[in-house]
């Protein structure tokens, strides 16, 4: 096993990625060995299904988070198909996704890479269904990307873009969807009790965001995003050898991880009013969320003097 961070230096693939654009890299070799790519994007409706790709142009519909956990649908069947017929395939998914992909193959697969990430706990499907109509009013939604770096990697927004040119955009402390996530007030009750925790997993890969870069690297910080990547195959660790001139790398340590990404061996804690919010009636599931997760007036008005002092500092 191998620990790094790492940020691809193409800004164009950073900017669309969740974090350091590791994702990227990995898709385009499977792609260009003739290869396909599973993973998670949004369907016509705007639900989260996966999917698969057999060129570039289909893998940008994977990129960034998508803070529901997928419907996998017919995905699996897919992906053994390709793997009987000698087809290199990438599957991507949440721990639990890859677990349950190895469960039904039942051999392991030489032509398989399993790509999944340190999970936070994936949000109740059906609230974030809600949120989404409520904060479209009527419009017709073109683009949902929950991790928009218009205020950087750090204070990421939930931005909608709708199809009539208007867009909505708040940052990680002023959504309430993003507030309750973080808050874990709705992530779906395995979650709390998650079974693959830790550093030895069913994956080949996983990914994380490098949360505290700035303090522990400071060199390869530019609040663009940077990827934590643990690597347990051969032929990643060859590929990132071989891509190293496209790559800012910098060696990390089990320690590093576990202090600046704590899921990675920790399960989220159920926020305590979480069957108080789902038992609640409510018109308006913003408002409902944010009568729970809403900070003291004395907190909220100190980040606020934090942001301008910040903002006057520049």
């Amino acid at each position: 096993m191998r620990i790094l961070a790492i940020n691809n230096k193409d800004e164009a693939v950073r900017k669309n990625s969740s974090s350091g654009g590791v994702f990227y890299l990995i898709a385009e070799s499977v792609i260009n060995d003739s290869g396909v790519v599973f993973g998670a994007k949004f369907d016509s409706s705007f639900d989260v299904v996966h999917g698969y790709a057999e060129d570039m142009e289909g893998i940008r519909a994977f990129m960034g988070s998508k803070y529901v956990q997928s419907s996998v649908g017919g995905a699996y069947r897919d992906a053994k198909d390709f793997l009987e017929a000698g087809r290199k395939v990438l599957f991507s998914g949440t721990p639990c996704q890859i677990a349950a992909l190895k469960k039904y193959l039942g051999k392991e697969y030489e032509n398989l890479i399993t790509v999944d990430f340190i999970c936070h706990g994936v949000p109740n499907r059906r609230i974030c269904r809600e949120y989404l109509d409520e904060i479209s009013k009527g419009r017709e939604i073109a683009k949902v990307n929950f991790r928009d770096k218009t205020e950087g990697w750090r204070a990421f927004s939930l931005k909608v873009d709708f199809a009539d040119g208007s867009t909505y955009r708040k940052n990680l402390e002023e959504d309430p969807f993003v507030c309750g996530f973080l808050k874990n007030l709705y992530l779906r009750p395995s979650c709390y009790q998650c079974a693959y925790r830790g550093f030895e997993r069913p994956a080949d890969v996983t990914l994380a965001d490098f949360w505290g870069v700035q303090n522990i690297m400071p060199e390869i910080y530019d609040d663009k995003g940077t990827s934590i990547i643990i690597v347990r195959k051969e032929s990643i660790e060859k590929l990132i050898e071989y891509k190293k001139d496209s790559l800012v790398i910098r060696e990390l340590d089990e320690q590093t991880v576990q202090k600046t990404n704590v899921a990675v061996e920790k399960s989220c804690a159920m926020h305590p009013k979480r069957a108080e919010f789902f038992e609640s009636e409510y018109k308006s599931v913003s408002k409902a969320i944010y009568r729970i997760v809403k900070e003291p007036l004395k907190i909220r008005v100190k980040k606020k003097l934090y942001k301008l002092y910040k903002g006057v500092k520049k």
